[in-house]
């Protein structure tokens, strides 16, 4: 709705006050005001059908204003009162334009002089000389109450502004009431008519106030707004409205192409094209001068209804609070939406701020949803667009499969990021994972998710099957670091700066580590210098723990569909008190992915236990005997003071015996017993 429509309120008081005008006039005759000596002084009354053809019949003077009535013939007496036919009344009155005249015709009129009452009957017509024309089937005033009257039907007009009553009541110093089923209509050339309809109305000058009750319906164009009252208070010079305020059951409606008040004209922003309904308890609106808008609050369970236009994203919008407002420009445009806390008197109603995007068939995605103490949202004053959005205190936002929780939420529609803060948390349904972090970005076109400080995602399972765990145990696989990045396209993430990965007791810690997780199965990538830490399962018959496997390489990736994890580069692979190192060692894991079969590492690979080196092509570890084998066609044996040369050498973890096979194919054996080094 333009700024300038805002008239129709103006110019609806000015209607009703206009009637008040000419009652008041009638109320010129003061007690102290006597009929005039001469000319003017009325004689007796005339006789039954006696014709007076349109002669002076009564003058009064009050003041320096001439009261006078003329009739065209006087049809005799009631008691104390007399009836003229064909009657027309003339009344100066001061408007607030000058001095003016108001003139009443009707076709009889019964004159009682004491006390003073005058009631007109049969086409009754009001006219003022600024324009204000009134009609109906009877007037009455009594001037010892201060009252003019009506129970028939009122029609009038001035200028591009007209009504219906069925009813109409004024009395000194309480304003004037119609009294039901009042229709009021403004035309402007400017846009589409206004129409009121409402059970009553009243209005009164000395309040600066009109009032309708009785359920109100107020249209413009594609614009409706209903309510059970509509109250407006006026400026002091009542030629502009203040405040309005539409109150109980109150339902305003923006039909397809039409914008609420402060929306551009022609604007094409986000939901500008659909249909648009705001419902509350009360409205409150405050004007700047002119009329034009300064703010809007609806209050009590107010909620703010946006159907998608043609072309837009097919999907309903709602904004529900205790309290919206809605903030206009010096210009009467709408620059921020607010939803604040308010008391509630319905007890179902929400005490937080709830926006929601339901999509509509065929759509087969969910709902979306925010909830927050208060939120604001900034809107451009030029095209309607929504520019940003502020959320505070408890901020709970949902998706189909995706949940999350912040103290606070900003929303950037540049970027369509929404930007979590104060211990924000996500949770996938699906798979169970959690992101934790200081600061989480969730972009709401693309899907992407940041997150950066202290940020730890606890891993769910592979597409939602399998165990928790990556790699070993039952816990679930943790990740933290300082930098995290989601892309939703790839379902890829990576976590950067001081990356640690805790899979139960299993840990890999690398400047980067990548996860991506693929239909056909899960991969890691860690880089830049990697250091792990493995807890092989123990065999059926082992009494103990085997002990952890330490290992570091420049790469190591984890491919869940082969179940294996390869270490390359520099590979150094410690168990216990055997090293081995190599350019690449291949972890192998049973079907289930929990549990290491064997670990290969070459090629070729030197292993060292203590003071005994060994080296050869191939080196297999197998935690089930926690024997590692090392095997080529060559394989030299280095002790303290003797080399032996030979194809198989097997080392046992944590004992004293290596077995070394010859190469012969009838196989010779020898036995060594570690030795310590000489005490100095």
């Amino acid at each position: 709705m333009k700024p300038d429509r805002t008239r129709f309120a103006r110019r609806a008081l000015l209607l009703t006050l206009v009637v008040v005008s000419g009652a008041v006039a009638w109320s010129l005759r003061r007690p102290g005001a006597r009929p005039t000596s001469g000319e003017g002084q009325p004689g007796p009354a005339p006789g039954q059908g006696t014709t007076l053809g349109e002669m002076s019949v009564l003058r009064f003077q009050a003041g320096e204003r001439k009261i006078e009535i003329r009739a065209r013939s006087a049809a005799g007496k009631e008691g104390e009162a007399t009836r003229f036919l064909g009657v027309e009344v003339r009344l100066p009155y001061v408007a607030e334009e000058g001095p003016s005249n108001l003139t009443i015709t009707a076709d009889e009129c019964l004159y009682q002089p004491s006390p003073v009452r005058a009631s007109f009957r049969g086409q009754v017509h009001v006219q003022t000389d600024d324009g204000f024309e009134l009609w109906s089937d009877s007037l009455k005033y009594w001037a010892d109450e201060g009252r003019a009257f009506t129970r028939d039907d009122v029609r009038f007009e001035r200028g591009t502004t007209s009504g219906t009553a069925h009813g109409m009541e004024y009395r000194t110093g309480q304003g004037l009431k119609l009294m039901e089923q009042v229709r009021l209509r403004l035309e402007d050339e400017a846009g589409p008519p206004t129409d009121i309809e409402a059970g009553s109305a009243y209005a009164s000058r000395e309040e600066h106030e009109v009032r309708f009750g009785g359920g109100v319906v107020a249209r413009q164009g594609g614009r409706e707004l209903r309510s059970e009252r509509l109250q407006l208070n006026l400026s002091a010079d009542l030629h502009a409205v203040e405040r309005a305020a539409a109150i109980e059951e109150v339902d305003m409606v923006a039909a397809p192409g039409a914008a609420f008040p402060g929306a551009p004209s022609g604007a094409s922003s986000p939901g500008q094209g659909g249909r648009k309904r705001l419902r509350c308890r009360r409205l409150n609106v405050v004007f700047r001068a002119k009329g034009v808008l300064q703010e809007v609050i609806a209050v009590n369970a107010a909620s703010l209804e946006v159907d998608p236009g043609p072309g837009e994203v097919p999907e309903k919008r709602r904004i529900a609070a205790p309290q919206l407002r809605f903030d206009f420009d010096e210009q009467g445009r709408l620059v921020s939406l607010q939803g604040l806390p308010a008391r509630q008197t319905d007890p179902d109603a929400s005490r937080q701020a709830v926006l929601t995007a339901e999509p509509l068939p065929p759509a087969a995605r969910g709902a979306r949803r925010v909830q927050s103490e208060t939120f604001t949202a900034k809107i451009d004053a030029e095209s309607g667009a929504v520019g940003g959005a502020e959320f505070v205190g408890g901020v709970v936002a949902s998706e189909p499969g995706r949940k999350a929780w912040a103290a606070r939420a900003s929303y950037d529609d540049g970027t369509g990021a929404v930007t979590l803060t104060g211990d924000p948390r996500i949770v996938t349904e699906e798979d169970g994972s959690e992101l934790r972090g200081r600061r989480i970005q969730i972009g709401t076109r693309s899907g992407n998710v940041t997150a950066s400080e202290n940020v730890r995602h606890t891993v769910g399972r592979e597409r939602g099957k399998g165990p928790r765990s990556m790699l070993q145990g039952e816990a679930p696989t943790v990740l933290v670091c300082h930098d995290f990045d989601f892309d939703e396209a790839t379902h890829t993430a990576r976590y950067r700066q001081n990356a640690l990965l805790r899979s139960g007791k299993d840990e890999v810690r690398a400047p980067t580590i990548v996860l991506e997780d693929q239909p056909e199965g899960r991969r890691l990538t860690a880089s830049g210098g990697v250091t792990s830490l493995l807890h092989p399962r123990p065999g059926k018959d082992a009494s103990k723990e085997p002990v952890p496997i330490q290992g570091r390489s420049r790469e190591l990736v984890y491919d869940a569909a082969a179940h294996r994890i390869v270490y390359t580069g520099d590979v150094e692979i410690r168990q216990g008190d055997i090293l081995s190192r190599s350019p690449e060692a291949v972890v192998t894991l049973n079907a289930q992915g929990d549990a290491m079969e064997r670990m290969v590492a070459g090629e070729p690979v030197e292993v060292t236990q203590g003071l005994r080196k060994a080296t050869g092509q191939k080196g297999t570890y197998t935690p089930d005997d926690q024997t590692l084998v090392l095997v080529g066609d060559k394989v030299v044996l280095f002790d303290v003071d003797r080399q032996l040369e030979g194809r198989v050498l097997t080392f046992v973890v944590g004992g004293d015996r290596i077995r070394v096979d010859g190469r012969e194919e009838v196989r010779t054996e020898a036995v060594f017993r570690r030795k310590e080094p000489p005490k100095p």
